[in-house]
């Protein structure tokens, strides 16, 4: 019976600690459940797809449109009954005598009928709308690629951060760590009469002050655990331990002119908005279309029957062709008002493409400063550490105040942060370059 306890207790807790153990996810991971899970691709993804039915539905006025109808009538009408009487084939000479033509019996009718339509020439129309919509689609493909793009940058910024404030925990508990050893160093030169008592209390409240800064570094981090949990759409709970520490990416910089000339090529808005402006032109064709006739093929076959016998059937068939003489202006205007947005959505292109420029412009040059303010904080570590090391020996043998040892050791924290901050901005600061440059992608030197 002891043995069957102690075998079920061992395995209760191996379940408990597999349901509670920490999930260790890399960022490839979360770039993989953003894109399966986020809500802004998958609308970009349905907006894709309304598009291609947007691309059919313009593509349907080139095939002919085929209906069919079927009614019922009665009635006493001279005009009427004469008429059904006829698509009936029932009509006879009874039916010439003046009394029936006057004032005739009610008669019933079911009409069938195929009706077949086939536009022939629009004025250019039907061809503009088909490219209109041929181009609506590969804006929407431009959009899904710009929302991947942003998801990518939102998805990595929020790792970086973890990872940020897990070297910032990191550092508050080495300074902890540090403070801690000295309070206790302290308290025994206290004791043996080498130290005065005021330099013990100010080690003390120095220790509080690293305690509360340790707390604070410990919910920074559980918020950005919460952040990124919230941007994978709460796939992976708040429960897990990224798989790859702070370090700075070590990727060969090419020059500011590759990557202006890359966003030219590649950034979604720019390329999004040529496409608007030949679906422009295309709107400028259409109007100009309403100067042309309009031309159609037409058909139908009808069937007829009466209740009282009679039937027939009969077809119809013909070309029609319609002009607008006048339309109040309103062609005139349309046409107008096409060229004017068309002269508009030109003079956006050109905005854009110097502002994207100038985003370009400023990402590298952030880079650039990124990469220096990195050099100056490694360099500001090293120095931190061998000042604290130096000040540590000095005040114990009476050379150096409490306050130069707090002030050392102050300053490594700082030093520490910084460049745990540097490193970050330096990671940040490519991940942006690479976003302005229309060229963020899941084999960029950030994801490997």
């Amino acid at each position: 019976m002891k043995r069957r306890n102690i075998i079920f207790i061992f395995l209760y807790l191996l379940l408990f600690s597999t349901l509670f153990a920490f999930k260790t996810i890399s960022l490839k991971d979360c770039v993989k459940i953003a894109i399966e899970k986020n809500p802004r691709i998958k609308a970009a993804r349905y907006q894709l797809e309304a598009a291609k039915k947007q691309k059919k539905e313009a593509f349907s006025f080139y095939l002919p449109h085929l209906n069919f109808s079927e009614t019922y009538t009665n009635g006493n009408n001279p005009v009427y009954v004469f008429s059904t009487l006829l698509q009936q084939q029932k009509f006879g000479v009874q039916n010439f005598d003046i009394n029936e033509l006057n004032q005739p019996d009610p008669v019933n009718n079911f009409k069938s009928s195929i009706t077949l339509y086939q536009s022939i020439w629009q004025g250019g129309k039907v061809r503009a709308a088909n490219k209109m919509a041929e181009l609506n689609k590969q804006i929407k493909e431009k959009e899904l690629e710009g929302t991947y793009q942003h998801l990518l940058f939102l998805v990595a910024s929020d790792y970086f951060m973890i990872q940020l404030a897990e070297e910032n925990l990191k550092t508050a508990q080495l300074a902890l760590k540090s403070a801690e050893s000295n309070l206790k160093k302290m308290r025994n030169m206290f004791e043996q009469g080498m130290i005065v008592k005021s330099d013990l209390l100010r080690m003390n409240v120095y220790v509080a002050d690293v305690k509360r800064q340790l707390l604070d570094a410990e919910n920074k981090e559980r918020l950005s655990k919460e952040k990124l949990n919230v941007d994978l759409s709460m796939a992976i709970g708040s429960d897990f331990e990224i798989a790859d520490k702070l370090k700075k990416m070590e990727v060969k910089l090419p020059s500011g002119g590759f990557f202006e000339e890359a966003a030219l090529k590649n950034r979604p808005e720019i390329l999004s908005m040529k496409r608007a402006i030949r679906i422009a032109e295309n709107k400028l064709k259409q109007a100009k279309g309403d100067n042309y006739p309009s031309l159609g093929f037409f058909s139908t076959l009808e069937y007829n029957k009466g209740t009282n016998g009679g039937n027939g059937g009969n077809y119809i068939l013909g070309v029609a062709m319609t002009y607008k003489l006048f339309d109040g202006f309103y062609r005139g205007s349309k046409i107008a008002e096409e060229r004017a947005n068309l002269e508009k959505y030109r003079s956006q292109y050109e905005e854009l493409k110097n502002n994207i420029l100038l985003q370009v412009k400023d990402a590298y040059l952030k880079m650039r400063t990124a990469h220096q303010q990195y050099e100056v904080a490694f360099e500001a570590v090293k120095q931190a550490e061998e000042s604290l090391r130096i000040v540590k020996n000095r005040y114990e043998v009476g050379l150096a105040t409490v306050t130069d040892l707090l002030n050392a050791e102050t300053s490594l924290t700082a030093a520490r942060t910084n460049l745990s901050m540097a490193t970050y901005n330096y990671n940040i600061s490519y991940l942006n370059l690479e976003l302005a440059a229309g060229i963020l992608n899941e084999n960029s030197p950030i994801f490997k």
